[in-house]
């Protein structure tokens, strides 16, 4: 069994004692499994607070109608006339809102955020910087970091920053020029984020080729890949 499906299993429910055991160990010993699973844990989350909300919003739409009767007729004769506007509006993709279901802010896994005498680097300062949400100064650390040193996590926070500022072209561009032949750590959510950007920008088409690729292999954004691409297709 692929590792990343003892994730899918538990929010599941269906883990059997053996395979529990299995999962606390990766839990403990696999900061990569780790770190998947807090970021599904919170995409889950997410999307359960956008469920409760709009269920909340329809049981309020429907304490309105019922004490809005008397207008159901006059709202069904403008029906007709709205229909294709409608029916046009619900064929096209909510970009945005499917960009607000599925993103989530990544988190800090490279470096402390505690400033100190031993802790004034640059890297310390960048990532201070991206935890306090000062992502204008996290970019321009995180540029100056990845000018330096062409290291592959100042590519991907700085990028990460410029989604926060939602400069997402820059941001795209910037996740681009992350070597994908290398399939280290990264390359799953470099992907990822790149899947979203491009979502954003009403790119389909690239966002959904770099789906389809994260469906293709063991990785932690595998299942979130799959279930945005339902929604895309």
């Amino acid at each position: 069994m692929e590792k990343y499906s003892y994730i899918e299993k538990y929010f599941e429910g269906t883990l059997s004692s053996e395979e529990e055991i299995i999962f606390q160990n990766l839990l403990a010993e696999d900061n990569d499994f780790a770190m998947a699973f807090e970021y599904e844990k919170n995409v889950k989350k997410a999307i359960t607070l956008n469920e409760r909300k709009a269920l909340k919003q329809k049981l309020q739409s429907f304490e309105k109608s019922k004490k809005s009767y008397k207008w159901l007729y006059i709202a069904a004769s403008f029906a007709v006339l709205l229909g294709f506007f409608i029916w046009t509006i619900f064929l096209n993709t909510n970009y945005d809102s499917l960009y607000n279901e599925y993103y989530q802010t990544y988190p800090n896994t490279i470096a402390p955020t505690v400033r100190g005498e031993n802790n004034t680097d640059l890297k310390s300062d960048a990532f201070y910087a991206y935890d306090s949400g000062d992502y204008k100064e996290a970019i321009v650390l995180f540029s100056e970091i990845y000018t330096k040193d062409g290291d592959d996590y100042a590519l991907f926070y700085k990028a990460l920053s410029l989604m926060e500022t939602q400069k997402y072209q820059e941001a795209l561009t910037t996740l681009n020029l992350h070597d994908y032949t290398k399939e280290n750590t990264f390359t799953p959510f470099f992907r990822w984020y790149a899947a979203l950007t491009n979502l954003k920008l009403k790119n389909k088409k690239d966002a959904t080729q770099l789906l389809e690729k994260l469906t293709q292999t063991d990785n932690p954004q595998k299942e979130a890949a799959t279930r945005l691409l339902s929604e895309l297709q």
